[in-house]
């Protein structure tokens, strides 16, 4: 078992009048305990090799913790809170692996590459969102300055309207009419927040000041 949850407050209320070394002491057998999911052997000479401890006082705080908080039996140093940490890891390992074969089990017979493309799709949606956008992406057009276009795909985002071919193809056709080029009108778009551009929205803006201008609204 490469991982366990660490209780700071139980450990606390057993252990806070241990010195720092001892503490590290504790520590240290803990997660030779958890790792291997055993009790620790009883030759200490072992112990401290595997351990890496050297210095009298770092053997003496190995001892005095394993006298303190194992129970020392026939099968090495054992450690009731480890042994229950360990088995609630096993059980929660057996009855994922349990779930799994079940699916597979009901599977079996069916398309294997069927079964495994609805596997990943349904465990791992974010490569299918990243290639439906690699997809739709379109190109800066021609001419336009990358800073303008990022503007005006910031306002688009904003607004939840996708930039598409077709998008472009209409700004340049309504550019057109309006005698203006596409980084004109694209230019305008970002100045009044549009996501599109059309011609006569030109004619509303350029008519006498004594008219009511209607604007898009867009």
């Amino acid at each position: 078992m490469h991982y366990f949850e660490f209780n700071i407050k139980d450990y606390r209320a057993d252990a806070f009048q241990l010195t720092l070394i001892q503490h590290g002491a504790y520590k240290q057998l803990i997660d030779q305990y958890c790792l291997n999911e055993s009790p620790l052997t009883l030759d200490l000479e072992v112990l401290f090799y595997d351990l890496l401890i050297r210095g009298d006082d770092e053997k003496k705080a190995i001892v005095f913790v394993l006298e303190k908080f194992f129970d020392k039996t026939e099968g090495g140093y054992v450690h009731k809170r480890c042994d229950a940490v360990i088995e609630k890891y096993k059980a929660k390992s057996n009855q994922s692996r349990n779930a799994v074969n079940t699916r597979w089990a009901k599977e079996k017979g069916k398309d294997t590459d069927v079964i495994r493309e609805s596997y990943d799709r349904n465990t791992n949606q974010e490569p299918l969102t990243i290639n439906k956008e690699t997809k739709t992406k379109v190109n800066i057009p021609e001419g336009i300055d990358t800073n303008l276009w990022n503007d005006y795909l910031k306002i688009r985002k904003a607004k939840k309207a996708p930039i598409t071919d077709t998008a472009i193809q209409a700004l340049i056709r309504e550019a057109d009419k309006a005698g203006k080029s596409l980084a004109q009108a694209i230019t305008i778009c970002v100045e009044n927040n549009w996501v599109g551009f059309k011609a006569e929205w030109e004619s509303v803006k350029q008519a006498p000041s004594d008219q009511p201008k209607k604007w898009p609204g867009i």
